[in-house]
């Protein structure tokens, strides 16, 4: 098999073109495209000044960190002696880690930043492991008792969207995401969200469809951060038939996170059988949680017939796309055996999703 390769050449003595720079970095993000580069987090970390240009006017204007390679979602936030400079006051190198002000910044200032950056792990290898493991689940079923039955074709003929081994998180996500496209990885198929606000004594329910009897052994909650501890609970609701959370079968104990952030958990023993559900959170306290881009959660459309019929000629698009049920102001403790009616459509660019965890 004859593989595809940049024709680099070994350069001359001669001057460095951007060209030259352009061309590397180019194959450098093909490269992150196909492995789906993990990212993490940082927050309040210190830019060092350049300092050593021979015109004084132009030291203490750029500023550098120790990590490169950001992102640009979400936009990086510049700290100045603790507090959020203006956009306007500097230019942004997110690529190079760097911060590049408009005035020379007093010597004694204290420059930091919270951005989001690409790490030295990537998405693919555990997509193989995965889907590896899954193909060994896939053997055992065609291999083990009841193989040939109808229920056994089933299992094994691709007829579901994913296969929910063991251990697999559940939630509002959409549930064509494939990572693997014919031209290779799509990086785009699953994205995240990161410290959204939610205020507390709010519910918010997301679209769970089951498609096959499905055993839950844990509830789970992914928290940036928090003034204090956090208390959270996850449940899950019924459908109405019109596609809104109707009455309460279970909700999870309740979930305590500390105040810094990560996941917390709630055992439990619930089985669902194929349907139409609605995955709800619970929350104590005002709070910073981690969950899905508005992208990758399921969406909920509907139709505004009355504006498409008068407003023809403009052709306006007549859906507005929504990720969930809102309600607010109700007083956390044990979630209302009933979904609020108070409860509306929202929409937002990132949701903070509760998760399922499979037995």
């Amino acid at each position: 098999m004859k593989v595809a390769k940049t024709p680099y050449r070994d350069l001359a003595s001669e001057s460095i073109l951007s060209a030259h720079l352009s061309g590397v970095q180019h194959d450098v993000n093909k490269i992150q495209d196909v492995l789906g580069m993990k990212t993490d987090v940082k927050e309040n970390h210190p830019l060092l000044p350049v300092t050593d240009q021979e015109d004084s006017t132009l030291r203490f204007r750029i500023y550098e960190a120790d990590i490169r390679n950001w992102t640009t979602q979400p936009e990086p936030v510049i700290y100045r002696d603790g507090t959020v400079v203006d956009p306007g006051e500097y230019e942004l190198y997110p690529a190079y880690g760097a911060v590049v002000f408009v005035a020379q910044q007093h010597t004694d200032a204290e420059v930091t930043a919270d951005f989001t950056h690409i790490i030295g792990e990537a998405n693919i290898l555990d997509d193989i492991a995965q889907h590896a493991q899954e193909i060994e689940q896939i053997k055992e079923n065609m291999q083990g008792p009841g193989s040939g039955t109808e229920e056994a074709v089933i299992r094994v003929g691709g007829v579901e969207p994913f296969y929910p081994v063991a251990g697999t998180y559940l939630s509002h996500y959409r549930r064509d995401y494939n990572p693997i496209i014919e031209s290779g990885y799509h990086t785009e198929s699953h994205r995240p969200a990161f410290g959204i606000l939610v205020y507390g004594n709010t519910i918010d329910a997301f679209p769970f469809p089951i498609t096959r009897k499905t055993t839950f052994v844990r509830a789970g909650l992914c928290l940036r951060n928090g003034n204090g501890t956090v208390r959270a609970k996850v449940g899950i609701y019924a459908d109405d038939g019109t596609g809104r959370p109707s009455n309460l079968i279970f909700q999870s104990p309740e979930m305590t996170i500390a105040a810094d952030g990560g996941w917390g958990y709630a055992d439990l023993q619930v089985e669902l059988q194929p349907g139409l559900y609605w995955i709800a959170r619970h929350d104590g306290a005002d709070a910073y949680w981690n969950g899905l881009h508005q992208m990758s959660a399921i969406p909920l459309m509907r139709f505004n017939g009355e504006t498409f019929l008068q407003n023809l000629a403009e052709r306006p698009n007549p859906h507005t796309v929504f990720g969930g049920y809102r309600a607010t102001n109700i007083t956390y403790g044990n979630m209302p055996q009933t979904f609020p009616t108070s409860g509306e459509l929202f929409r937002r660019d990132y949701y903070c999703s509760p998760w399922l965890i499979t037995g």
